[in-house]
């Protein structure tokens, strides 16, 4: 039912015109060859790694970002629009609201928001949204974007239509910010519907991703293990994956491995060129970045 929903809107779309050439004027800043990368730390000393054209970057940590920090680079700022975390700035004023749902399971502090509700989207819209490009930014990324497909498929009823909301604020978006770069994150069957608002689509997990350990294996400094993706469930994402693609939305493969296995990281890097996808490797806290052992402190 799902697989026919999506077939039947993208055709409208197509015969809207909105379709993949509505996508492909959108996306203007993300393509094959750009070089990208996701950091949620505090370490300003990201904004001094060179040979990156997209930075990926969690504005509450990084801080204000001048011209001169970015140099032709493109820097975007973390946003959620599916989930509230408990320490954002604006979280005590909306965590009694009846549209702020339960905690997610594998970020506790973290809470799901029903996307529908007016009064979120507002919040993001001209806020959060805006706070983050006063601050230098140069777009948004768009957290959770697969939260609503989540809802619908635990409660379809309760649920209807949390998609499609998710759809209308990222054309809002689009529309308030139209020279913004916004990159959702997730969302294989909303992502194609809101092509024409993306420049691009990151997902997690396309080879490699995190894990509960098992036994004696190896983890990272958060107690987490790292091993290749279900084959099963390659064969699930990969036509998904296709139809973003074929939607005209570029995709950044954000994956996951132990970072000091250099063959692993330099053959998830290949594999996921093959896939027609435009690769990144770290761990699952985000708090590491390539060279960061090797550069100098910053001055006081």
């Amino acid at each position: 039912m799902r697989m026919v929903k999506l077939a039947v809107i993208l055709g409208v779309l197509f015969l809207a015109g909105i379709g993949v050439a509505g996508a492909q004027e959108i996306a203007k800043h993300i393509n094959n060859n750009t070089r990208w990368l996701c950091y949620y730390g505090e370490d300003r000393r990201v904004l001094g790694v060179k040979d990156y054209d997209l930075l990926i970057l969690e504005s509450e940590s990084i801080g204000r970002i001048r011209p001169a920090d970015k140099g032709n680079r493109r820097c975007i700022g973390y946003m959620s629009i599916g989930e509230a975390e408990n320490g954002r700035w604006f979280f005590p004023a909306i965590a009694d609201q009846s549209w702020v749902l339960d905690p997610n399971p594998d970020w506790p502090e973290s809470y799901r928001v029903d996307s529908r509700s007016l009064e979120w989207q507002d919040l993001l819209l001209f806020q959060v949204a805006q706070s983050i490009l006063d601050q230098g930014y140069d777009g948004l990324f768009l957290d959770n974007v697969d939260n609503g497909e989540i809802l619908i498929e635990e409660d379809p009823e309760r649920f209807a239509g949390a998609d499609q909301a998710t759809i209308d604020l990222i054309r809002k978006l689009r529309e308030r910010y139209p020279d913004a770069t916004i990159v959702a994150n997730n969302g294989l069957e909303v992502v194609p519907l809101a092509a024409p608002y993306l420049d691009g689509m990151m997902y997690e997990g396309v080879r490699s991703t995190w894990k509960a350990p098992e036994g004696d294996e190896e983890t990272d400094a958060d107690g987490f293990a790292y091993g290749d993706i279900d084959p099963e469930y390659r064969e699930w994402l990969l036509p998904r994956l296709e139809r973003v693609k074929a939607a005209g939305v570029p995709i950044l493969a954000l994956d996951y491995t132990y970072i000091n296995d250099q063959d692993k990281v330099e053959k998830l890097y290949q594999e996921c060129r093959q896939d027609g996808t435009i690769p990144y490797v770290s761990i699952r806290s985000l708090d590491w970045f390539p060279g960061i052992e090797s550069l100098p402190p910053l001055d006081d």
